[in-house]
């Protein structure tokens, strides 16, 4: 294709699940999703393939590919038609998660889908926010949502919209659904606004030369890595020995990941969907390649996976997955990070926070959710970054301004967590300490790893600190574990203190 038509088009491609995000966010009602930007969206070609992303949430876009043929092979599709879902043993990820697609035709024919996926703050269950510290089954986690029309020739289907009244304040589910329907319809609009301006065949050509540019590129770069055989284990942090394996091979232009020997799933919720680990493994290998690469279904074609069925990376229904979504998707990446660094130690960071530091405060009348930052491993290029959001999250925090306007919360404390980095050569970034006292009766749940062992260093940097979880009753301090689901009163307060990253390199006394 002529090269500057080709970047032309590009641009305004791209551009465009970028519009669809921002549309989203400003016309959202959660404070998730208008100020956490807690949402993704995307494009696909007619053959269900990603042909643009924004620059959004890992964990969502690696994982969409599965819902949308999920959508596809459970719903028959036509102009005006939206279909919502969030199963996660259908391609979605944990429940709060809502997908929405939407086909756009062209003179009658398939041009392609929008999809967006967007955290909600609460989509019932056993306790607010939807991802009590316990689960055991899926359906303690809230409402399972198959494939299903919500818009149908462009009218509304009620009866599937007020599904959503069976969720703590559904005015504000129902509010952040429309968003998410709105911003398909602008995204359908400008792709049809991009078809008449290049013409179709210039489209089509595009989508073919993109997703042939990516994968050659992709696996010229997995050329550049050296033919062999890496491995890497870790546990998480459960009351049982849960054990993650990883056996990542790479041959001339095509990289495996292998995770035999994995734990199988457990009676928890640490369980991790397969459409999960797999948007842990195309982040790791979209953060090898150059960044000018564009990022579609064309950089997944030299990734191979293999995980055992039944494992806690590939579970069986109904077992629970909520904190599979947001931790051990985090661990997982720092697994497949820890065989690369064998072979790639220059190139690659120590071990980050490793957790997301899920917090969620809610009663019948409200549903806070928030991820907390942390540090970022340090590298050879310099130090972690300090109190920032790792690898799949890639989501802002909450204002102070907007938790205490919008919830009955106050935030007593929010800072940088001083020297929780590992010390090196160079420094891993600190973590962040956040406190929270609640001004009504609440249940807390909190889901987070990395409570009981820092991140690690690397090339003989120090180890970041371990985070804690701490609760405040009258003068009484309690330190929690990584996963709690319980009441709490009116006036206690809740303090999340997350690890810093680790360092990089020795640091050489020179008398």
């Amino acid at each position: 294709m002529n090269p500057v038509l080709f970047e032309v088009l590009r641009h305004s491609v791209e551009g465009i699940p970028e519009r669809m995000g921002a549309a989203l966010q400003r016309s959202a009602f959660s404070a998730n999703i208008k100020e956490r930007k807690d949402e993704s969206c995307a494009l696909f070609s007619a053959g269900s393939e990603m042909v643009a992303q924004a620059e959004h949430i890992p964990v969502h876009l690696g994982a969409m590919p599965s819902a949308l043929d999920a959508i596809i092979s459970n719903c028959e599709l036509s102009v005006g038609d939206q279909v919502m879902m969030n199963d996660p043993y259908k391609g979605g990820t944990h429940l709060p998660d809502i997908t929405v697609a939407k086909p756009v035709f062209y003179d009658d024919d398939l041009l392609g889908y929008l999809v967006n996926r967007a955290h909600h703050a609460d989509i019932g269950g056993r306790t607010p926010g939807s991802m009590p510290g316990d689960s055991v089954r899926l359906e303690e986690e809230g409402l399972v949502i198959s494939p299903t029309h919500i818009l149908k020739n462009g009218e509304f289907c009620e009866d599937t919209f007020e599904l959503l009244s069976s969720t703590r304040n559904p005015k504000e589910r129902k509010g952040d659904l429309r968003a998410q329907i709105g911003a398909n319809e602008l995204g359908a609009r400008e792709l049809l606004e991009v078809v008449e301006r290049f013409g179709l065949d210039e489209y089509l050509d595009f989508i073919h030369s993109s997703l042939s540019y990516s994968e050659e590129r992709t696996r010229n770069t997995i050329k550049e890595i050296k033919d062999g055989a890496y491995r890497a284990a870790s546990f998480m942090e459960w009351d049982e020995e849960v054990k993650l394996c990883l056996e990542l091979t790479v041959k001339d232009d095509i990289i495996y990941f292998d995770f035999d020997g994995t734990s199988r799933q457990v009676e928890g919720n640490i369980n991790a969907p397969l459409p999960v680990t797999l948007s842990a493994v195309y982040y790791v290998v979209r953060c090898l390649i150059p960044e000018d690469i564009p990022m579609n279904q064309g950089v997944y074609q030299p990734i191979k996976a293999s995980v055992p069925e039944g494992s806690l990376l590939n579970p069986n229904y109904p077992a629970a997955v909520s904190a599979g979504n947001v931790e051990t998707s985090q661990r997982v990446v720092e697994l497949i990070l820890d065989a690369l660094r064998t072979v790639l130690p220059e190139k690659l960071p120590a071990q980050s926070q490793g957790t997301m530091n899920n917090v969620i405060i809610g009663n019948d009348g409200f549903a806070y959710y928030e991820t907390i930052g942390g540090g970022a491993g340090a590298s050879s290029a310099g130090d972690g970054a300090c109190g920032v959001h790792v690898h799949l999250t890639n989501t802002m925090n909450t204002p102070v301004e907007s938790i205490e306007h919008e919830y009955p919360l106050r935030v007593n404390c929010y800072k940088l967590r001083k020297n929780s980095g590992g010390n090196g050569l160079f420094k891993g970034g600190d973590g962040i300490v956040r406190e929270i006292e609640v001004l009504e009766d609440a249940h807390l749940s909190i889901q987070s790893e990395r409570r009981r062992e820092g991140p690690k260093g690397l090339k003989g940097g120090g180890d970041g600190t371990a985070g804690r979880n701490l609760l405040f009753r009258d003068s009484k301090e309690t330190e929690l574990g990584g996963h709690v689901s319980m009441d709490i009163k009116k006036g206690w307060r809740v303090r999340i203190e997350t690890p810093g990253g680790g360092g990089w390199g020795s640091v050489k006394i020179l008398c």
